[in-house]
């Protein structure tokens, strides 16, 4: 069915009769991200609209729920920034080094003894808190990437007691993160970062076996998980997939919630190295896989009141006209990369990712660099974007997806991105209808279209 003029609108049409094993549009399901409003409706209700739309038709009822979908709703849309002086998330790289080799690192190739000197870190933290400059949204600072910041934990105590100084007759709206493979955790270091309340992610593959194999020091990581525990520090952990471990998700829940009862946020990430899929066809088989085992870890995981996340799977709360919104990574040589995952002049990607330096005690950003990145991998630099209704929540792809693999997997991430949101709108309107009708959504349909009154 032809729905330009509906899709010009940025309300999209998606055929969603296959869920209830009728004519795939038969039942659409309609989708206006910018606002967020969704819907079912009929095959007619479709055409009547997309005339609506292109000037053919006047129909009270369907203008009425044309302006609807196109009114401006309480959706944050989050869009491209014009210069760095925009962007408000911050990464900071304290080393090279790491004491893991996992096997899917993304960084293993910049390796080396080099640890950031503190006065880098303090041109960045002088830059957004002592320059004057205007706060559109709360800073996001976060010690990650590169190597295992806890090697560097007095530059990380340093920093943070640096920004509690220079903030202290500010009102600058910030937190702190780390992210840390969970090894070199002491009290210590728990009860420090407790105190000045910053958020802690332990990348943890949770079952011993695998935490053993793809990373390594399950015990000596699982040990610190119950001191942290104990001492009341609410902290995350984070689990990276590989094609090896994607159907272990329900396993996972059930040892988390026996293993490690108190512990109650988990998220769930995709894989991003090209080495373990040879093949499109391999990509597409691990998603399929992902996709399905999140959803039934999520069933177990709300039985155990454990919050399970994915942003690889729920985008939904995500309007944004490109994956990345920018970042200021700060790179343990004092230059700026606009992704932590790419930091060291020993990786070879490195050059088009950096647009800036810490030259004479101040951030110096090269504009034209900066818009060269940004202009690349959005909905609007996308062909393959232009009618997708899964844009405005994938904002195109990640960067780094583009470059680590070919053309032929294209079409494969992007299958996933609109697999999972189809799921995660299905499943957002069930709940919605359930709690306002004390129906279910599916048995509903089924009876309409029984009925032949849909």
């Amino acid at each position: 069915m032809n729905q330009t003029n509906l899709n010009k609108e940025n309300i999209f049409a998606i055929p969603v009769g296959d869920l209830w094993d009728v004519e795939e549009d038969r039942v659409y399901l309609l989708y206006a991200p910018l606002n967020g409003h969704i819907s079912l409706a009929s095959k007619s209700n479709i055409n009547e609209l997309e005339a609506c739309a292109a000037g053919l038709s006047e129909g009270e009822k369907q203008a009425k729920l044309l302006s609807v979908f196109k009114a401006k709703g309480n959706v944050p849309v989050h869009l491209l920034p014009k210069t760095p002086h925009d962007l408000y998330q911050i990464d900071i790289l304290t080393n090279y080094t790491c004491n893991f080799k996992c096997i899917y690192c993304y960084s293993a190739a910049g390796r080396s003894s080099r640890q950031i000197d503190f006065s880098h870190i303090k041109a960045v933290i002088d830059y957004l808190f002592c320059s004057g400059k205007k706060q559109e949204n709360p800073y996001i600072i976060n010690f990650s990437g590169g190597g295992e910041p806890l090697l560097s934990f007095n530059l990380i105590r340093q920093t943070v007691d640096y920004i509690k100084e220079v903030n202290s007759d500010k009102h600058y709206r910030y937190d702190i993160g780390l992210v840390t493979n969970g090894s070199l955790i002491t009290p210590e270091i728990v009860d420090y970062l407790q105190s000045k309340g910053v958020n802690m992610a332990v990348s943890f593959e949770i079952l011993q076996r695998l935490q053993d194999k793809e990373r390594g020091s399950y015990e000596k990581v699982a040990s610190n998980l119950d001191m942290m525990l104990a001492r009341g520090y609410s902290f995350g952990i984070r689990t990276t997939f590989t094609p090896e471990s994607v159907s272990y998700m329900c396993e996972m829940i059930d040892e988390v919630a026996t293993r490690f009862p108190k512990l109650k946020k988990v998220v769930f990430d995709v894989v991003l190295a090209s080495s373990l899929f040879p093949t499109p066809q391999d990509l597409a088989n691990y998603y399929d896989a992902f996709l399905e085992n999140y959803y039934k870890a999520k069933v177990l995981a709300k039985k155990n009141r454990i919050t399970l996340e994915s942003v690889a799977v729920e985008t939904l709360s995500m309007i944004r006209d490109r994956t990345c919104e920018g970042k200021i990574v700060l790179t343990p040589m004092g230059t700026i990369s606009s992704c932590a995952r790419v930091s060291s002049p020993q990786e070879p990607l490195y050059n088009e990712y950096t647009y800036g330096e810490v030259s004479e005690s101040k951030l110096q950003f090269d504009q034209k660099r900066f818009e060269n990145i940004i202009s690349q991998s959005n909905i609007y630099s996308e062909p393959i974007c232009a009618d997708c209704f899964a844009k405005w929540n994938c904002g195109g792809g990640c960067r780094l997806f583009h470059h680590s693999f070919d053309e032929r997997y294209e079409q494969v991430r992007c299958d996933f991105m609109r697999k999972s949101l189809k799921r995660q709108l299905i499943e957002t309107l069930g709940s919605s209808f359930e709690q306002t009708t004390g129906e279910d959504l599916f048995s509903f349909i089924s009876k309409k279209l029984k009925n032949q009154e849909l």
